[in-house]
């Protein structure tokens, strides 16, 4: 009579490798963060996350604590922030609108569709309000130069997303131009608004 062996390898069977604690927790952060952009807060429960997941609703509360917790880390936008705004000021806004403008899968952080689902509550909402304000249009606000910096950091941001909002959402594979003809056309008045380009061409 045959023995298999215990261990996978003397069966010449790929050894299944055990994930690491980050790869864990990026799990759940991928999961939550797909749920999060794409249903209501009050519709979603921890046991909707794990089985994304494929993990325990107990382990990501050893992880994260609670939903309400998993939300605050999925509403920090200070590496969108990053992401987004790097590179030379001159170039900047042909960069946001390329980033913003193509598709993306509506559950990844640049897209924030996080942004336009409804909260758990007026806290929630409150935080998700005060991070962006401060890790987005405050830290473009501190690249530009001139007057009204924040108020130009504002309205290029609302411009760009705007175009995301448009491109991704309501209009998808309707979308009219490539990404390099809304690019042309469309980086000059972000671009613009980043330089403080404000001249009047009235009268």
């Amino acid at each position: 009579m045959t023995v298999r062996g215990g261990d996978p390898a003397d069966r010449g069977e790929p050894e299944r490798r055990r994930r690491t604690s980050e790869e864990t927790r990026q799990l759940i952060l991928d999961a939550a963060g797909k749920a999060f952009a794409t249903r209501p807060y009050r519709d979603i429960t921890l046991k909707d996350i794990a089985e994304e997941a494929g993990v325990s609703a107990p382990l990501i509360i050893k992880y994260f604590g609670s939903k309400e917790q998993l939300y605050e880390e999925l509403v920090d936008f200070q590496y969108g922030a990053q992401v987004l705004f790097d590179g030379p000021l001159e170039s900047l806004g042909e960069r946001m609108v390329a980033m913003l403008a193509r598709p993306l899968e509506p559950y990844k952080p640049l897209s924030m569709n996080i942004l336009f689902m409804s909260g758990g509550s007026e806290e929630s909402n409150r935080m998700l309000r005060d991070n962006y304000s401060t890790q987005m249009i405050d830290a473009l606000a501190a690249r530009l130069s001139g007057p009204d910096a924040r108020l130009r950091a504002e309205l290029a941001m609302s411009a760009v997303m705007g175009l995301a909002i448009m491109r991704r959402r309501m209009m998808q594979e309707r979308a009219t131009g490539t990404i390099d003809e809304v690019v042309a056309l469309y980086a000059p008045l972000v671009q613009a608004l980043l330089d403080g380009d404000t001249t009047s061409h009235s009268e």
